[in-house]
This record gives structure tokens, C-alpha cells and sequence, in this order.
């Protein structure tokens, strides 16, 4: 989840919601390694990608249900998405 600052910052520079624009370039032009990209970047990735793939609401159930087991873990936000796409599909 991003700041409310930021989607309030985002959403009047663009003149809409986030839920609602796409990103229309290269993601990863900058990373010649995903391994190096930032784990919200990879958040955003595989968000986007569910959202193509129209497992959107599945994944999120099992996202959801995946932050509360490792809820006292230590674990990055991209593998708990990673690991609900992998159930999901």
C-alpha cells in the first residue's frame, strides 16, 4: 500500500485515481537485475500482473490470508505476493 500523501499527490497530477491509470512504459529499464529491484516495485509488478491475468480478487484472498500467518515474521511483502500467485495458479 503507498501513503495517502502520495496517492492524493499522484491522483491530482494525473487527474484520476490510481486503481483507475496504467503504466504504459518499461518497468524495468532501470533494474538489469530483479533481484535488486526494490520490494515495492515488485509489489507493483506482480500486482499488475494479477490484474492482467484477471486472478485479481483470488489473489488477494490468499494474500490476505498469507500476512496474517506471517504476521510475526520477518518476510518482504513481495514474497508473501509471490507465494499467493504461485497457490493461485
Amino acid at each position: 500500500m503507498i501513503k495517502i500523501e502520495t496517492y492524493q499527490r499522484i491522483a491530482e497530477e494525473f487527474a484520476t485515481g490510481i486503481g483507475v491509470a496504467e503504466w504504459d512504459g518499461s518497468i524495468y529499464e532501470n533494474y538489469t537485475n530483479i533481484r535488486k529491484m526494490p520490494d515495492e516495485m515488485k509489489v507493483i509488478v506482480l500486482t499488475n500482473y494479477m490484474i492482467q491475468q484477471n486472478i485479481y480478487q483470488q489473489a488477494i484472498k490468499e494474500i490476505i490470508r498469507l500476512e496474517t500467518k506471517y504476521k510475526n515474521k520477518r518476510i518482504n511483502k513481495s514474497s508473501i505476493y509471490e507465494k499467493a500467485l504461485d497457490m493461485v495458479m
